[in-house]
């Protein structure tokens, strides 16, 4: 089961129904291999705009605007400084996510959706990458489903229990599966050349040329857990009875990578476990060098991180969604700056910090403050 799971209760929430949360909410996670919170200096919270749909992608816009993808709505907007909003891109039916900006141009995501979001296609659906210039002409740089069903980077990966007996894989056969032919983008990383993507239904990372050449750039490794009773209760809730010779194994996770950054020769990625994991506690952020490919765990123990951004100094920030947090994180401590409710994601520039808060509810909101 991959990332489909957030997009499903996203739609859920979409129609105001109440996003069953779990018990693991109420077990802060820990950040930065363990070390302890503080709260550094900010400003104020100063809502920009609310009554968004579903607004899970934001970015820094032309001339103090801001973007923000209203996903289950199918539309990018463009809100200015006052909170007037323009309606760029309306695609009803689709998801529209991964937006970012860069020299002029707009970019985004753009997903077909399933009749039923809460069950895989049942074919391969178009997965596209999309630009907007200032002038409203609206290109599709690629549709990632033609190399995803062409390469399909992690097909070979084994995904749930790997090691298990026959007989015990007999009673619950869905904790044992290989890498499907899927595709979902959902965040962009621009660049001179072209724009990283983060696939989070291929489970990688790749890099689409202007002329609409795609690279693999990195595929995400699964994540491993251990079978225990928070495990258990968690694929319970989903439906799913994992029997009693399960417990204890080891469960390789499908890491979903949620937000994507570059900043120099590094490219971060928040990274949410595939089910069951999403509010476990589970989530991380790494850096993985462009040139070398050495790649760094930055923060670990988050709870669905699905928003990172980076200022010009390196500093790195993190949303969770279901943690109801944003934080800074340091080498040596982890630093909270806000404790909004369901925060989807964030960008920073020039001390100025963007987030896109109450994500899957009706309420939807576009904030801003000021880091130091």
């Amino acid at each position: 089961m991959r990332f489909r799971t957030l997009a499903a209760s996203t739609a859920a929430a979409a129609l105001a129904i109440t996003l069953t949360s779990g018990p693991a909410l109420a077990h802060p996670g820990h950040h930065g291999h363990g070390h302890g919170h503080s709260s550094p200096p900010t400003s104020r919270v100063v809502d920009v705009a609310d009554g968004l749909i579903s607004p899970l992608k934001v970015a820094f816009g032309l001339r103090h605007s801001y973007l923000v993808a209203e996903s289950m709505a199918g539309m990018l907007t463009r809100i200015d400084a006052n909170g007037h909003r323009r309606t760029l891109v309306s695609a009803p039916g689709k998801e529209i996510a991964g937006v970012s900006y860069r020299g002029g141009t707009t970019y985004f995501t753009q997903n077909d959706q399933p009749a039923n979001p809460e069950e895989p296609p049942s074919t391969l659906l178009p997965a596209k990458v999309k630009t907007l210039d200032s002038r409203g002409h609206m290109r599709t740089l690629t549709d990632l489903s033609t190399f995803e069903e062409r390469r399909n980077p992690d097909g070979r990966t084994v995904y749930g229990v790997r090691k298990i007996s026959k007989s015990c894989l007999a009673q619950a056969p869905f904790l044992q599966s290989r890498g499907e032919v899927y595709s979902h983008p959902y965040s962009t990383a621009p660049t001179r050349h072209g724009v990283y993507v983060g696939d989070a239904g291929a489970n990688d990372i790749v890099y689409v040329s202007h002329r609409g050449h795609v690279q693999l750039v990195r595929t995400i490794p699964a994540e491993p857990i251990k079978i225990d009773d928070s495990v258990v209760a968690a694929a319970a809730d989903m439906k799913m009875t994992i029997p009693e010779c399960a417990k204890g194994l080891t469960y390789w996770m499908q890491a979903v990578p949620t937000d994507i950054e570059v900043r120099g020769n590094w490219l971060y990625y928040s990274v949410l476990p595939g089910a069951p994991g999403e509010e476990l506690g589970h989530g991380k952020v790494y850096r993985t060098h462009l040139h070398s490919g050495r790649t760094q765990l930055l923060a670990s123990g988050l709870q669905a991180p699905t928003g990172v951004a980076v200022d010009e100094r390196g500093t790195v920030y993190v949303s969770e969604l279901f943690g109801n947090r944003i934080s800074r994180l340091g080498q040596h401590r982890t630093t909270t700056v806000s404790t909004p409710t369901m925060p989807a994601d964030i960008e920073v520039s020039d001390h100025r910090l963007i987030a896109v808060t109450e994500a899957l509810m009706p309420t939807g909101k576009l904030v801003k403050m000021r880091v130091w």
